[in-house]
């Protein structure tokens, strides 16, 4: 008969969003030093997503400690402009189809974009120029 797994305390991790996925930042087992972690981690990075969440050990798992199962306690949406208690945050609706065009169209509205033609020129007349000096100095010069 295999001996049972010790108990393992809840913990707690302050999570990051960072491209699909989540980073993990910080885990730490007691609840009100993690929420004031997290609270300073907002303060300093208002623009980015955060979530605190409870890690629970999952005793059925054949990991043996490295599974765990995990409950939102909080999470900072900055575009919802605050934090929100458990649950999850619903996406913002999908905006209506501009006129003129079917609702199930894969085609994308094409935003003009001004591009910086005078700082593209003054860099190419800059580069000619130091060539050419360059070119003046190591084979003209003799």
């Amino acid at each position: 008969m295999p001996s049972p797994r010790p108990q393992q305390p809840t913990r707690f991790a302050i999570q990051k969003a960072r491209g699909k996925g989540w980073k993990t930042l910080e885990v730490g087992e007691e609840l009100a030093h993690a929420k004031a972690r997290f609270d300073r981690m907002v303060g300093v990075n208002p623009r980015a997503y955060f979530r605190l969440i409870q890690l629970d050990y999952n005793a059925d798992s054949g990991y043996e400690g490295m599974e765990f199962n995990w409950t939102l306690i909080e999470l900072y949406d900055p575009t919802q402009g605050g934090p929100t208690q458990g649950g999850r945050v619903r996406p913002a609706p999908k905006p209506a189809a501009a006129p003129g065009r079917k609702p199930g169209s894969k085609r994308k509205a094409v935003e003009p974009v001004a591009l910086p033609l005078r700082i593209y020129l003054a860099v190419i007349l800059i580069g000619t120029l130091a060539g050419g000096l360059v070119y003046l100095h190591f084979a003209g010069g003799r």
